[in-house]
Order: C-alpha cells, then structure tokens, then sequence
C-alpha cells in the first residue's frame, strides 16, 4: 500500500527518533564558536590602524577663555604601496563663521605601514564674522594611492 493510497486503515503519523536534550551540547559548542569569531574580528577591526585620526584641543572651545583650537592630524599609509604626494585637505560648511590655516598640507613621501603627524591646523572663529554657539563639522579628506578617505571632526564652540 503507497502513502497516498485511501485505505481507511492507514497510519499515517510518522514518529522521528529526535531528542532536543542531545542536541543542546553542539548548539551550544556552536553558539560558542560564533560568539568567540565576533569578538575576534571585533577586536581585530580596532586594532587595526584608521588612514586618518584627528585631535582638536580645546575642544569643546570657550570663546571667553581661548580664541583658537589647535587641530593635530595623524595619516597612516594603510595601502599596499609606498604614496608620494599625499595632500591632506581641511574644510568646512561653515568657511564664513570658522577659518581653517592652513587649509592643506602635503606630505612628500609616505611608506608602507608608516605614520606622519601633521600639526597644527589653526582652527579659529572669523573675527569679521558674527560666530554663534553650537557644533561645527570639520571634514579632513586625503588620497593616499588612489584610495580616498574623509573624517569628520566636530569642534563644539561655546560663544561668548
């Protein structure tokens, strides 16, 4: 008699020999592996040089203390290849209330795995301009072999 056949007789419910308690070592070995492999590459992605890190100080900047915030750079050459030329470009959306000198510098020649520090950017408000408390967005863009990279740095300005 098929499975399909229409004898009234039939028995039809199958049983799977299938016990949850014997699989609940390897789901948890499982488990287990794939949390160590997420901590792994976690860790791994921190340690890992960025192309481009940045420090302003002061930060956030009292207008009733300092007048300038000084902007340090940091570009690691995270390419293949030795970079020659590599020209660092600070800017703004707001070039009428903050200034930015010097806008960019270039670096002449950048090896494999190496690090320069470029510093200081003068980060001021315009004096000609009228400058209101708040978060202005620094954006520090660069090529390193045909690669780009931005970062982006907030100052926090508190005006007088």
């Amino acid at each position: 008699m098929g499975l399909y056949d229409g004898s009234r007789n039939a028995n039809l419910n199958f049983k799977f020999n299938f016990d949850w308690k014997k699989m609940k070592v390897p789901l948890m070995g499982l488990g287990s592996a794939v949390v160590f492999l997420i901590v792994v590459f976690a860790i791994f992605l921190a340690v890992q040089p960025k192309p481009l890190e940045a420090n302003l100080s002061p930060n956030p900047l009292d207008m009733a203390k300092d007048f300038d915030s000084y902007l340090t750079i940091t570009v690691n050459n995270v390419t293949d290849a030795t970079a020659s030329n590599v020209v660092v470009f600070v800017e703004t959306e707001a070039s009428d209330s903050i200034t930015i000198f010097p806008q960019s510098r270039a670096i002449q020649t950048l090896g494999v795995g190496e690090t320069r520090t470029l510093s200081p950017f003068l980060v001021s408000p315009n004096p000609s301009a009228e400058v209101y408390t708040g978060t202005y967005i620094l954006k520090i863009k660069t090529t390193i072999n045909g690669q780009a990279f931005e970062k982006e740095v907030r100052l926090e300005l508190k005006a007088v």
